[in-house]
């Protein structure tokens, strides 16, 4: 975990990338843990990384992994729907994962 934040940070070649769903998620444990904790603060302590539309085909892509992992939150659906739109890694610290039988590569951060 700390070479991919020391290759954010950098601007080397790594593109990170969070869904608008997941950013709510941080958002409301940060209202919830840290009330002192701005938006703003948050953004610019992740400023290299991509805020994405939680669009209709992710919707789709996160609704039909409600069907195989039905006890993924919506958070967990939409971190894999965008993984899967993008070709992408999704990481994340959450061992219930171990679980997911996907075409997506899952990163475990812990």
């Amino acid at each position: 975990m700390a070479a991919l934040l020391a290759a954010i940070e950098s601007g080397d070649d790594c593109r990170v990338s969070i869904s608008a769903v997941n950013w709510c998620e941080i958002l409301t444990r940060l209202h919830r843990d840290n009330p002192s904790v701005t938006p703003q603060e948050l953004d610019a302590l992740l400023g290299g990384v991509e805020l994405v539309s939680f669009g209709k085909k992710e919707a789709e892509i996160a609704a039909h992994y409600s069907l195989t992992y039905p006890e993924f939150s919506l958070g967990d659906r939409a971190c894999l729907a965008l993984a899967s739109t993008r070709k992408a890694v999704a990481w994340t610290t959450d061992k219930a994962w171990t679980r997911a039988k996907t075409e997506i590569a899952i990163e475990f951060l812990r």
